[in-house]
């Protein structure tokens, strides 16, 4: 019986424990490694689209000691045909943000923490036709 209340409080405190807020403006939120990232689109030239992406250290400040940041890549029809990709560990206020250009609505993106050595993009990355629209400065 004991064992159940302190689960219980225990699921309690971590249920209202809060979530990573999400940078200022409109995102969507992507995936979660050991930091959290988010996306949003911005018209560019025809029919593509410039990509922002903003990754919050979520409490492993160690990682900018190490010069661990994160890739953010977009890729068109399939992991190997990759259309734009930044990488980055300009850590700022616990933010790392980046710009990508040339995206379609049918184009996917993917961002990870960039921990050792080249990293791959994964299939289910986030379709940019999904993606929050939003101002790019």
């Amino acid at each position: 019986m004991i064992r159940a209340l302190l689960a219980a409080a225990v699921l309690a405190l971590l249920a209202a424990a809060p979530a990573a807020a999400a940078p200022p403006g409109d995102w969507t939120y992507l995936r979660k490694d050991n930091f959290r990232h988010w996306a949003c689109k911005s018209p560019g030239k025809g029919d593509r689209f410039q990509l922002r992406t903003a990754t919050s250290i979520n409490g492993h400040n160690e990682a900018i000691g190490y010069g661990i940041g994160i890739w953010a890549v977009i890729t068109r029809g399939g992991n190997e045909a990759t259309v734009s990709e930044r990488r980055s560990t300009a850590w700022s206020g616990g933010w790392i943000f980046t710009k990508l250009r040339g995206a379609r609505a049918d184009d996917r993106v993917w961002v990870q923490g960039a921990y050792y050595g080249p990293t791959q993009p994964w299939s289910d990355g986030v379709r940019v036709g999904r993606l929050t629209r939003c101002d790019i400065r």
